[in-house]
C-alpha cells in the first residue's frame, strides 16, 4: 500500500471512530459489555496499546530487525493473553487519560507514518534482512484501520442492541 493511500485510510478510520465516540455520553463510555466485559473506555485503551506496538514495528524496520510481535503468527490464546495484559496495565487510567492517550498516540503514529519512506512501507522484506512479517505499511494498516473498523462495527452493534435496531447503526 502506498503511503498516500495508507494515510488517507488512517484519517478515514480515525474520523469514523471519533464520530461514533462523539455520540456517546461519559456514562455510556464506562458501561461494560461492548467487547465481552469491556467498556468503550477499555476498548479505547486496548486500541492505544496496539497503536503503540506499531511504533515498535517502525523502529524495527528502520533498524533492520524483525518486529517484536508478529500478529499473524500469534495463536488465539497468545493474542488473548496479550490483550488481557494490556487491559491490566491500563485499568487504573481515568476516562480522560485513556481518551487523551489514544488521540496523542494516534497523532504521533500518523505523523511518524507520514515521515516514513514509501519504499520502506511497501518493500520491507527486500530492505530488511530476515523480515518475515507483512510489509510495514500493511502492519500499520492492520494495527490502525483494520483494528479500528473491527471495534467500530462492534460498538455500533452494541449501541444498536442497547437502543433498538437501526437507531445507533445510523449514528
Amino acid at each position: 500500500m502506498e503511503k498516500a493511500q495508507l494515510l488517507s485510510e488512517m484519517q478515514r478510520c480515525y474520523h469514523e471512530w471519533n464520530s461514533l465516540l462523539a455520540t456517546l455520553t461519559s456514562e455510556e463510555l464506562l458501561l461494560p459489555g461492548v467487547a465481552g466485559a469491556w467498556s468503550v473506555k477499555d476498548v479505547v485503551a486496548h486500541l492505544t496499546a496496539w497503536l503503540e506496538l506499531a511504533f515498535s514495528d517502525i523502529s524495527a524496520a528502520r533498524e533492520g530487525r524483525e518486529p517484536l510481535l508478529s500478529f499473524d503468527a500469534m495463536s488465539k490464546e497468545e493474542l488473548e493473553e496479550l490483550n488481557q495484559r494490556f487491559h491490566r496495565e491500563r485499568q487504573g487510567q481515568t476516562l480522560e487519560e485513556v481518551l487523551t492517550n489514544f488521540h496523542t498516540t494516534w497523532r504521533r503514529l500518523y505523523d511518524e507514518t507520514m515521515a516514513l519512506d514509501d519504499k520502506l512501507l511497501q518493500e520491507t522484506a527486500q530492505l530488511v534482512v530476515d523480515w518475515q512479517a507483512r510489509p510495514l505499511g500493511e502492519l500499520i494498516y492492520g494495527e490502525t484501520c483494520e483494528h479500528l473498523v473491527d471495534h467500530t462495527n462492534a460498538l455500533r452493534a452494541w449501541l444498536s442492541a442497547r437502543h433498538g435496531s437501526g437507531s445507533a447503526a445510523e449514528a
